[in-house]
């Protein structure tokens, strides 16, 4: 299997590397692989951070923008952060990279339905195809 490429990350290579991450991250998270995976972690977050930053701006309900949009600004102080805690490092880097995903998700999934994304009562939104 090659790695996803800046230019071609699937959802599926998102979510296995977010596993991926939170697996390694319960050990001692350090050396060449670590390092790779944290790498593409900062490419999904680059990726997703300005869909994600959309989808908060217009959402209905303020508590839920309020939250979206800590969530997106939390990603971009990742992506300004490079020293840490390794093992924290990754976690950070996969949960934001998770939300991220379901922010855009959500967003794909009302363009596809022709759904006003910002209306209405909110409605559980399911998680990115695995």
């Amino acid at each position: 299997m090659n790695p996803p490429t800046e230019a071609n990350p699937t959802w599926m290579d998102m979510s296995r590397d977010v596993e991926l991450a939170l697996a390694l991250a319960q050990g001692r998270p350090t050396g060449p692989a670590a390092d790779e995976v944290r790498k593409r972690l900062r490419i999904y977050l680059r990726l997703l951070v300005d869909p994600a930053e959309e989808y908060a701006k217009h959402l209905a309900d303020s508590r839920a923008r309020d939250i979206a949009t800590a969530t997106v600004g939390h990603a971009r102080g990742l992506l300004r952060d490079q020293h840490g805690d390794p093992a924290a490092i990754l976690r950070l880097l996969a949960k934001s990279v998770s939300w991220l995903m379901r922010y855009v998700f959500q967003t794909q999934r009302q363009r596809s339905t022709g759904h006003s994304p910002h209306t209405g009562p909110a409605q559980a939104t399911p998680a990115p195809p695995a």
